[in-house]
């Protein structure tokens, strides 16, 4: 993009070392507080983190579809599934009946998680995802590979790149644009394929934990995120001289005729 026009592009900002101990996130909502605890206790690389953000809101059947794939497939998974707003006039998503019970510590559904952590956690393995540009920047820069799920929008377009450019990831389905529910066989295929052991998966792995490497150094000292931030900081304090010469010439100058004036 800097080719096309003068942009100085940064970040990712939330892998910065110098911001490691601020708050460089925009949760909606607090989090569950047992969810890392919850991940400690399951194996290195058996969990799929499920999370369609804080926008997409599946049909209940699309939800029906999920909850099944899930119990047929055996995986372990962390779901988050955030209500919708009281305003927004939408009915409350729900689980298949007996479907916890059926689950039991094999899952775990949460309104909100700390998802930068979920998503560098030992425990998880893939994070289904609808392709958001924050979960898409956060699953590269974090080595994690996806099962995409957009539905519209910037969505769509990140998938492709997440799986046909990066390939990182394997495709659920191809957004609203489809118009179809995917079923539970095409949930758990995607499941079971993704949390495998074999060439594909340990491929995507491999491309996933390279663009990671790639977002570190983006942003360490001397890296491309951190030169082109400290390049516009240089540039704004340039200007800021200018314009403060410019008025202090303005002053001198409006002095000179004012003495010329009186006198």
């Amino acid at each position: 993009m800097s080719k096309i026009c003068p942009i100085k592009p940064v970040g990712p900002l939330f892998t910065n070392p110098k911001a490691a101990n601020s708050a460089v996130r925009g949760d909606l909502m607090k989090a569950d507080d047992c969810i890392i605890e919850w991940l400690d206790s399951k194996p290195p690389s058996s969990v799929v983190y499920i999370s369609f953000g804080s926008v997409v809101y599946l049909k209940q059947e699309q939800v029906d579809e999920i909850a099944y794939g899930l119990l047929n497939s055996g995986v372990s998974f962390l779901w988050v599934m955030k209500p919708p707003p009281k305003d927004a006039g939408l009915e409350l998503l729900v689980l298949p009946d007996g479907f916890l019970e059926k689950v039991g510590d094999n899952g775990k559904v949460v309104h909100w998680s700390p998802q930068q952590k979920v998503l560098v956690h030992p425990s998880v393995a893939c994070f289904a995802t609808h392709c958001g540009w924050n979960s898409t920047m956060e699953s590269l820069s974090s080595g994690m590979p996806v099962i995409a799920f957009p539905q519209w929008g910037d969505q769509v377009t990140n998938a492709v790149y997440l799986v046909d450019v990066f390939k990182t990831g394997i495709r659920m389905c191809r957004g609203e644009a489809e118009d179809r529910i995917i079923p539970r066989e095409e949930v758990e295929k995607c499941l079971l394929e993704a949390i495998s052991k074999g060439p594909q998966a340990e491929e995507r792995k491999r491309n996933a934990l390279k663009w990671m490497k790639a977002a570190e150094e983006a942003v360490e000292e001397g890296g491309s995120s951190d030169k082109n931030l400290q390049a516009f900081v240089d540039e704004v304090k340039r200007r800021s001289l200018e314009v403060t010469a410019c008025k202090s010439n303005e002053i001198i100058s409006s002095r000179r005729f004012g003495q010329q004036v009186n006198g």
